[in-house]
């Protein structure tokens, strides 16, 4: 019995459903294929050359203190900067963790933006997310709103709390905190609760940039946050004095104090301009290659010798 196509299922018969738009289908002859390559290979390398140059030229000082003799299991201890530091303002202090998965799904999700809010969460369930770290209910009480985490989740209870003052033979250096966290994050997306929100106070203040800059999670696990922002040139030897207090050996992590210059291209990283690079060589490379084989070994188009049917 032959079917019979329902109306409602049918598509109708418009230039979108029965693919008729107008499109664009080049046919990839040699000479398109080969100048193609050409272009990008010209345009790629010389740009690959700038970005690599410009991030060459940021100055950059690393230094590892977690392993170090004078700061290992010690609260506080004071390092001083690798030589003479000659960085024009504004200079960036971050600090870089290696081998913390911020990346990793559960602890991603170990959060409750609503609450991160200020709003005031009632039930146990609305926090499912941030488990494991709701609350206390050693009790029993898993719905008390009284013993819920604020804030609640993985994220917010890791929160890195090591601190850095930074100084030379004159005095302090003044680090600017306000600014180190994306404005539309401290504007939108965090709010202390009211003083009378019942819960376990883990983080004092729900708009510290400190806690900003923490929460939005990296993807890779060795990472650099933004610590303070430094708004004078920094010429001559520092000292930083570190206040040690984020534990790092049960997950073999590293801790550093990064300070950075930045250029109109960002901070220091070669990547962009190595990736230009290759890419850039890998398209001139295959224009030559097309060129050759077209020169020395092409076929004429339209041969329909070549056709699978015309094989014998």
């Amino acid at each position: 019995m032959p079917s019979v196509t329902s109306s409602l299922t049918k598509p109708s018969n418009s230039a979108f459903k029965q693919q008729r738009l107008r499109a664009c289908q080049p046919i990839l002859t040699p000479v398109p294929v080969i100048l193609t390559f050409l272009i990008i290979g010209l345009i790629f390398v010389p740009l690959g050359v700038v970005f690599f140059h410009t991030s060459q030229q940021i100055r950059e000082v690393t230094i590892r203190y977690d392993n170090n003799p004078a700061c290992e299991n010690k609260p506080t201890c004071s390092l001083k900067l690798p030589g003479n530091l000659d960085m024009k303002a504004p200079v960036y202090m971050y600090y870089r963790l290696d081998n913390f998965y911020q990346n990793h799904r559960r602890y991603v999700k170990s959060r409750n933006d609503a609450q991160l809010r200020g709003v005031f969460v009632k039930s146990r369930s609305a926090l499912s997310d941030c488990a494991p770290l709701i609350g206390n209910d050693t009790n029993g009480k898993t719905n008390d709103p009284a013993l819920f985490y604020l804030p609640c989740g993985l994220i917010a209870n890791t929160m890195f709390n090591d601190s850095f003052q930074l100084r030379d033979n004159a005095g302090y250096v003044d680090l600017r905190k306000k600014g180190i966290a994306w404005p539309t994050d401290v504007k939108n997306k965090f709010k202390n609760p009211k003083p009378d929100t019942p819960g376990i106070r883990t983080i004092a203040d729900f708009e510290d940039e400190d806690f900003i800059v923490w929460m939005r999670t990296a993807g890779l696990p060795s990472f650099s946050k933004l610590y303070r922002i430094i708004d004078i040139d920094l010429k001559g030897e520092f000292t930083v004095d570190i206040f040690n207090n984020f534990p790092v050996k049960s997950f073999n992590g590293e801790k550093r104090i990064v300070l950075s210059e930045i250029s109109w291209l960002g901070g220091k990283n070669a990547f962009l301009g190595i990736a230009y690079m290759s890419v850039g060589s890998v398209c001139l490379a295959l224009s030559i290659v097309f060129l050759v084989k077209h020169k020395f070994a092409g076929r004429k188009l339209g041969e329909i010798s070549y056709l699978g049917w015309n094989r014998g």
